[in-house]
């Protein structure tokens, strides 16, 4: 701890559950602004945190010796300082920890990490060159041998031997020393090989007479513009180490996207509604005024295309948008629409990302290259210098509020970053949150109304199906109610396209003994395990197949034909999921093309996509799924949806649960009859 103060001192927010800041002192030199990260030293350890202020050490009311800053990382602000403002009041109102909240805004793994540098001592050298060390030890000497590495990729590399480093150095063998490693995610690079200034093709074909492979190669990339990456070749060396080629490192940018799900289409002529609201919304933008818009609109009346013109005005003003949707299988077909009108300046931002994607998204956010940004509740926090608009689209849903680390609701940070930067806020929903409904009846936000579907598409005829009256009618419990088996035959006949929602994924809900009421739950947190079958129901004579799911805690084991608990071969399956659906739609109608979507068919990178990929195409007939399935999706040929267990949600413990229930039911019905012909619920 140094004796003599520091004249400039920062208060720094590192991520830990403590609800205050910390002072430390700056060597000359240094002169980080607000939203630069900086290591600290912290109890002991050495911790990355972020700058909150920049004073004096006189205006430090202590007297008390200073820590210093033990290394600045960042060249200018990761976080804008509008930004900065916004999450340190919102932090605040929440009575959430300062570092912590910051900590979410930024993606994971792109600071320097302190860490231990391993080092070889002259009498490591020595026992390494007589042997003294052998086995997986002898291999880590060996390493060190080259030069320092970091702890962390010795315990990776030689996990059996990384115990040993304390007896190591005890020895006098090694040496370990504070340093910092690089990020976990960083920029992607790779090596790109162009021709060197000067060379004349006529002169080095005399020089290259007896090697035509130089000669071609070294043609091709004087021929090219940029330079390009090449394959390793004995060719490719002679020619650097002859001075006629040279290499360089270029960027490579990660793209999130594997294709399009549906392709764009002119823009339309907006209905008089439409233009009310974006001439509404756009007078707001040009006069920079912080106003809250509730763009009511029903199913189908166009509010995405109020969003794109919105967004175009913003762009005018060369200021950023912001557009958030609940789930990441929304953004997919959200995308697309704003890449068909604005091209490249669509980033998106949301966790199915790798983390290398995001970065390079957020990356380029913060460099002006983007200046749209699209994703879910995270997306909030785009490091946006200058904001034009905010968009949330579908605000009444509960998936736009973070229940783990920073507990923050993302309407509540985007009505704060749109009060920080003058810019309008846009509420948009067939069904608004009750909470936005009654702030827009006290006038905390101006109604826009969208009353008619685009074209004057009529909404789809609802029909309630009585299950108990069909049970009765069939002798038998029912998974598909009669007139939807109907519905749905007559729907393939005619080329056209359906949704079955079930919002409950798996096979069976439960795994229950007829013996002696045993249901299996799960060990680590007693909730009923789920039976997840990939070809078809659990038999005695395939206990093999399929898996017991936790749907909390991911927790799995496999299925037996006896029960645990007396040893029972009388036990079944109860309740449903969409697994179980499919099966039965797959029986009823063999020749359809049916698909599903849920978090079980999506967890693979790209899947989501391809699924709604064929959904829009028209190779998928029939769609089974979860809520995935139930909002934002407009298909045009889909004129049929049907709800299983319709009621199903009535029942969760939550004083919402006929609020939401409501609301999901009406932004289901909402994707059918979206095109010429007329749907049916």
């Amino acid at each position: 701890m140094p004796s003599d103060p520091l004249e400039r001192v920062v208060d720094v927010a590192v991520p830990v559950p403590v609800h205050a800041t910390y002072s430390y002192g700056l060597a000359p030199g240094d002169d980080p602004a607000p939203g630069v990260r900086v290591l600290v030293p912290y109890r002991g350890r050495i911790m990355t945190g972020m700058v909150i202020s920049v004073r004096d050490r006189l205006e430090l009311q202590e007297s008390r010796p200073l820590q210093p800053v033990r290394q600045v990382l960042d060249a200018s602000p990761v976080i804008p300082a509008p930004l900065l403002d916004v999450i340190l009041r919102a932090a605040d109102r929440i009575l959430s920890p300062p570092g912590i909240a910051l900590a979410a805004a930024i993606p994971p793994g792109t600071a320097p990490r302190p860490g231990i540098r391993v080092r070889l001592r002259d009498a490591g050298r020595h026992a390494l060159k007589t042997g003294q060390a052998r086995g997986s030890l002898g291999k880590l000497l060996w390493s060190l041998g080259k030069g320092p590495l970091s702890e962390a990729s010795l315990k990776r590399r030689f996990p059996t031997a990384v115990p040993g480093l304390d007896r190591l150095e005890r020895i006098g063998w090694i040496e370990r020393s504070a340093a910092t490693d690089a990020p976990r995610v960083r920029i992607k690079t790779r090596r790109v090989y162009q021709a060197a200034p000067g060379v004349d093709l006529e002169d080095w074909n005399q020089r290259l007479k007896r090697a035509p492979k130089q000669r071609a190669l070294l043609a091709e990339l004087l021929a090219a513009a940029q330079p390009r990456p090449l394959p390793a070749s004995d060719a490719l060396r002679s020619l650097i180490a002859a001075g006629a080629v040279r290499m360089s490192e270029a960027e490579v940018l990660r793209q999130p996207d594997v294709g399009p799900v549906e392709h764009g289409t002119a823009a339309p002529t907006p209905t008089p509604d439409q233009a009310r609201a974006i001439e509404r919304i756009a007078g707001s933008i040009r006069e920079r005024r912080d106003t809250g818009f509730l763009l009511y609109g029903i199913t189908g009346s166009g509010k995405t295309e109020v969003y794109l013109r919105a967004a175009q005005v913003a762009l005018e003003q060369e200021r950023g948008v912001i557009v958030l949707v609940p789930e990441i299988s929304l953004t997919h077909q959200l995308v697309d629409r704003f890449r068909a009108r604005f091209g490249d300046q669509v980033a998106v931002l949301h966790s199915g990302l790798s983390a290398g994607e995001r970065f390079d998204q957020w990356r380029r956010i913060r460099e002006g290259a983007h200046p749209i940004a699209i994703g879910a509740r995270s997306a909030i926090f785009a490091p946006f210098e200058e904001l034009g608009l905010i968009v949330i689209d579908e605000e009444h849903d509960g998936a736009y509020k973070s229940e783990e680390g920073f507990r923050f609701h993302a309407r509540d940070i985007a009505q704060l970053r749109a009060d920080a930067q003058n810019c309008p806020l846009v509420l948009g929903g067939a069904t608004p949150d009750v909470s936005t409904a009654y702030r827009a009846d006290r006038g905390e936000f101006e109604r826009l109304l969208l009353p008619e579907r685009v074209a004057s598409r009529p909404l789809p005829s609802v029909d309630v199906v009585d299950m108990s009256r069909e049970r009765r009618r069939q002798g038998r419990p029912a998974l598909l109610s009669g007139a939807l088996r109907t519905g749905l035959r007559e729907t393939l006949a005619a080329g056209q396209q359906s949704i079955l929602f079930v919002n409950r994924r798996g096979f069976a809900s439960w795994v229950y003994c007829f013996s002696c009421g045993h249901a299996l739950h799960c060990k680590h947190c007693d909730i009923a395990l789920v039976y997840h079958s990939t070809a078809g129901p659990l038999r005695a004579d395939q206990p093999e197949q399929g898996e017991l799911r936790c749907h909390y805690c991911g927790y799995t084991e496999e299925p037996s034909d006896r029960c645990p608990n007396c040893l029972s071969t009388e036990g079944g399956l109860l309740g449903f999921g969409t697994e179980r659906v499919e099966e039965e739609v797959c029986t009823l109608f063999p020749d359809a093309r049916v698909g599903r979507l849920d978090r079980d068919t999506s967890q693979r990178k790209g899947a989501q996509r391809e699924i709604l990929r064929a959904f829009h195409a028209g190779e998928t007939e029939i769609l089974v799924g979860t809520q995935m399935v139930a909002k934002g999706h407009d298909v045009p040929g889909v004129t049929l949806v049907g709800v299983i267990a319709a009621d199903l949600g009535l029942h969760f413990p939550d004083f919402r649960a006929s609020e939401r229930t409501f609301q999901l039911l009406t932004q289901v019905a909402g994707r059918a009859g979206r095109g010429e012909d007329p749907g049916r619920v």
